[in-house]
């Protein structure tokens, strides 16, 4: 039995017409009729009432045939999803979509490029900028993208994710900046400063910084001089004297000129800990694979 003639039997059945039948199919009604009697003659039952369309004209479905139409659909059925299966894994190995989200750290994507191409140069990443890490998760969700870069936690619950960097917070200070000489930095000692932020929508832990504050004794609310969408522009602004900022411990300031940055810690001394930034590859448990997982297996100890 071939699929062929399980897609001629359907064809038929749902057209009840042999030549409107070979006319959607695109063969001749003899090639038709002829499949389907061998597909008669292998099963061992008559599948269309002969009668009907001998002397009436007319095609109607046998018991049989009423009973082999439901089973042809669903063989057909299950062909269909392990052909799309097959194309879209065979897709995936040869072109995969990264999601990353604005506010990223272009050297970290740089580097994790560099790691794809290193380790699967058959592999054609290609990076899909979306506004926000949230916006990432849900191009994850819909299915628009492969694999995306985000920020935790996640909103969806059927995503998987890797994480492969957790950052804390450093302070990013201009080199002229009083304070730029210290070895580090309590947040008693930043409670009259002016501050460059990073646009409430776009940022992960703002609310977490401004309860640490308060913690600390003061608001910054009111300190608080420029917002801005990318960790760039922020840098620049800090370089210029603006405004001093928080930034992810994580993040490489050395190629910003102008700048220092000090690692915060608390009364005693101690790293401070409270706010953590948190980075993952996900990808959607749906469409997990072999080759999904390797690649976020090569960010994990980035």
């Amino acid at each position: 039995m071939e699929l062929r003639q399980l897609k001629y039997f359907v064809a038929v059945a749902e057209e009840l017409h042999f030549g409107r039948a070979a006319e959607k199919l695109h063969v001749s009604q003899p090639a038709l009729s002829q499949q389907i009697q061998l597909l008669e003659d292998e099963i061992g039952v008559e599948l269309f009432i002969k009668v009907q369309r001998t002397q009436f004209r007319r095609v109607a479905l046998t018991e049989a045939g009423n009973a082999f139409l439901n089973e042809a659909k669903h063989i057909l059925d299950i062909s269909n999803k392990a052909i799309e299966t097959a194309r879209r894994v065979g897709k995936q190995q040869k072109e995969i979509t990264l999601g990353i989200y604005r506010m990223m750290i272009r050297t970290r994507v740089v580097e994790i490029m560099k790691v794809f191409a290193i380790n699967f140069p058959e592999i054609e990443v290609k990076l899909v900028e979306l506004p926000t890490f949230l916006a990432v998760q849900d191009a994850l969700n819909n299915e628009s993208i492969d694999l995306g870069i985000t920020l935790l936690p996640l909103k969806h619950n059927n995503l998987i994710e890797t994480p492969f960097k957790t950052g804390y917070l450093k302070v990013m200070l201009s080199e002229n900046h009083p304070l730029a000489q210290a070895e580090n930095l309590r947040l008693a000692q930043l409670k009259n400063e002016k501050w460059i932020e990073i646009n409430k929508s776009l940022h992960t832990v703002f609310e977490d910084i401004e309860q640490m504050c308060r913690k600390a004794g003061f608001s910054r609310e009111s300190f608080i001089v420029q917002e801005v969408s990318s960790i760039e522009l922020l840098g620049g602004l800090v370089s210029l004297g603006v405004g001093i900022a928080f930034v992810p411990s994580f993040y490489d300031a050395s190629r910003v000129q102008g700048v220092v940055c000090k690692a915060l810690v608390n009364a005693d001394g101690s790293p401070f800990l409270e706010v953590a930034i948190a980075q993952a590859m996900c990808y959607k448990a749906s469409k997990v694979s072999t080759i999904f997982q390797d690649l976020s297996a090569l960010v994990k100890d980035l």
